[in-house]
């Protein structure tokens, strides 16, 4: 099932997410879905270290491999490389025998062979390393492109790329936020922990980091709507808003919601969070959550950002998380870090065009967030420095402690994904 499902990876722009819900929610044993699920994820964040390594072992080169073949590998060595519960037999069986199964019996000679070598050299994770450039090498340790390596050291450094990277390969956190209009964040903590998961309090009281929390939608605290799940960085970023009760706030690319519960959290269920998405289905997710956490002050509704509908009227708060390269998140999503650094090239444009659009809808006083959850500056601060550079209307509002009115989180300093986020106030 694995297999299958890495095979779709290869074959199709897929999200390794909706793959993995797919394929392995049809798993009766939790302990298969979690093997499933780790092996799956696994393989993914160590494509290119895994390539590397059957490039080393093999004359023919690795885009010349049949899929099936390649993906039987791939599975093998995760598995002699990081899963110490798998013996090394076992492994080079199991191996062995997926080859067959997915029609490619003259090749398990060949995946036998590859896989004990591989087992007698003493299982190098970066075969002829000391032959590589730091870059190189970075990309092979880190199972990142050369491109995302190389902007990521011109934009940050050598030491930051490096250690963010090798973070994106470790398990994501579990963030919840309490719901305040239902409950307390001590009596929610009470609760999980009889419910059988480690809870660790943050920075901001309502945000709670879980340890090893299984499927939170299990809980009957998720089922009352007495929490919903988000990274610190989102509950950080709506902090930066600076809601109160009684206000009229605008999410403006809300979908599935995350961020415009905890604003109306925020504000206590008192005024108005106008939640958008282009997407009806989207819409709808916004739609069911608030009902599931009882926020009534949320309103969905189906409207193009960038193009915000006549008479929608102004507001005291707007939130413009826009679509973004996605570079924050690999640890959830390592697909993403595959994507051409090309593929990135339009977006600035297409973030500035939210931005602007969406400007027009603040209150003369009223302040805009702008935050993505990529790493990428031609994203981030150059489009906020662009906006502030053409609207002398709007000027920078603090949304950190020395002043500063944009901040980068990390996973080293921060503990949370990646992520950007930007205040300004409209002073005309």
């Amino acid at each position: 099932m694995v297999a299958y499902a890495l095979l779709q990876m290869m074959r199709q722009s897929a999200y390794s997410n909706l793959v993995a819900e797919s394929r392995f929610d049809t798993l009766d044993s939790p302990r298969d879905r979690a093997f499933a699920s780790t092996l799956f994820y696994g393989v993914l964040e160590r494509q290119i270290t895994l390539r590397r390594i059957v490039a080393s072992y093999c004359r023919k080169p690795v885009d010349k491999l049949d899929p099936e073949v390649l993906c039987a590998l791939e599975m093998g060595l995760y598995q002699l490389l990081f899963l110490d519960s798998v013996p090394e037999r076992a492994a080079v069986n199991e191996s062995v025998l997926l080859t067959r199964k997915l029609g490619k019996q003259s090749a398990s000679g060949f995946v036998n062979g590859v896989l004990r070598a591989f087992i007698r050299d003493g299982k190098p994770l970066c075969p002829g390393a000391e032959k590589l450039s730091p870059l190189e090498r970075l990309s092979a340790e880190a199972s990142a492109p050369e491109e995302l390596c190389r902007l990521l050291m011109e934009q940050y450094g050598e030491k930051t790329a490096r250690q963010f990277l090798l973070d994106s390969l470790e398990p994501a956190p579990v963030f919840v936020r309490a719901n305040t209009t239902r409950v307390t964040p001590e009596k929610l903590r009470s609760e999980l922990e009889q419910a059988g998961t480690g809870v660790e309090e943050t920075v901001l009281p309502a945000c709670l980091r879980l340890e090893k929390p299984g499927d939170v939608t299990a809980y009957a605290a998720f089922g009352e709507g007495r929490f919903h799940v988000q990274d610190l960085s989102s509950q950080l970023c709506c902090q930066a808003l600076d809601v109160r009760p009684g206000m009229r706030v605008l999410d403006a690319c809300s979908a599935p919601g995350g961020k415009t519960f905890t604003l109306a959290e925020q504000m206590e269920n008192q005024g108005e969070v106008v939640a958008c998405d282009l997407y009806p289905v989207r819409v709808g997710l916004i739609q069911s959550g608030a009902e599931r956490l009882g926020l009534s002050i949320v309103h969905p509704r189906v409207m193009d950002a960038s193009a915000p509908d006549e008479g929608i009227g102004t507001f005291d708060r707007v939130l413009c998380d826009v679509p973004c390269s996605g570079l924050g998140i690999i640890r959830r999503k390592p697909e993403l870090k595959y994507k051409p650094v090309a593929e990135f090239e339009g977006l600035p444009g297409v973030q500035y065009g939210i931005l602007t659009a969406c400007a027009r809808l603040v209150k003369p006083g009223g302040v805009l967030v702008y935050s993505t959850c990529t790493l990428n500056r031609k994203e981030n601060e150059e489009v906020i420095r662009r906006f502030l550079g053409e609207h002398p209307e709007f000027e920078p509002y603090a949304v950190t402690k020395d002043g500063g009115f944009f901040r980068t989180l990390l996973p080293e300093t921060d503990g949370s994904d990646g992520f950007f986020f930007s205040a300004v106030r409209r002073i005309s």
